[in-house]
């Protein structure tokens, strides 16, 4: 079993969180967000980011934390989450770092709740604590279908409009 895990280090307003190196494909500049209507509300819209297109979630929103304003520092996590990969907006995505199993500990209980299951652990490191977000577990499976039937509209709004 490996000792350490390597973690990108993002910020949503003063909190950071940690998401697992594996689960994270790219780290992009936040680009041009096409909305698309009747999605739930932290559903921000689609991106097209190097000929794929896709979705893309604000976090602040979907921990249920106020959404940020965007600037010159809000990045664009692409994760890939059941197959799908999506697009998380947070304040910034400065770092990288390697947690030793032995610093983290298990979500408090009164945080064991349906609801907030996509924490994974808390670190405890020399100077902050660090909250590991678990992305496969992110999304409902209701999410995991808007977010299908997303890739269903840009998958056939790509090939050719015939009608």
């Amino acid at each position: 079993m490996e000792q350490n895990i390597k973690c990108v280090v993002i910020k949503l307003h003063n909190e950071q969180f940690g998401i697992d190196i594996h689960q994270v494909r790219s780290i992009e500049r936040l680009q041009s967000i096409t909305v698309i209507p009747q999605t739930p509300s932290y559903v921000k819209g689609i991106v097209n980011l190097r000929g794929n297109v896709i979705p893309v979630i604000d976090l602040c929103q979907r921990l249920s934390m106020e959404s940020s304003s965007y600037t010159d520092q809000t990045r664009l996590v692409v994760v890939t989450v059941k197959e799908i990969d999506v697009g998380l907006i947070v304040d910034a995505a400065n770092e990288v770092m390697d947690i030793s199993r032995e610093q983290i500990q298990p979500t408090p209980t009164i945080t064991q709740d349906k609801k907030i299951n996509f924490l994974y652990g808390i670190a405890k490191l020399e100077n902050q604590i660090l909250i590991l977000l678990d992305v496969e577990k992110l999304l409902s499976n209701d999410d995991v279908i808007h977010l299908e039937q997303l890739k269903e509209l840009k998958e056939n709004l790509g090939e050719g409009d015939e009608l």
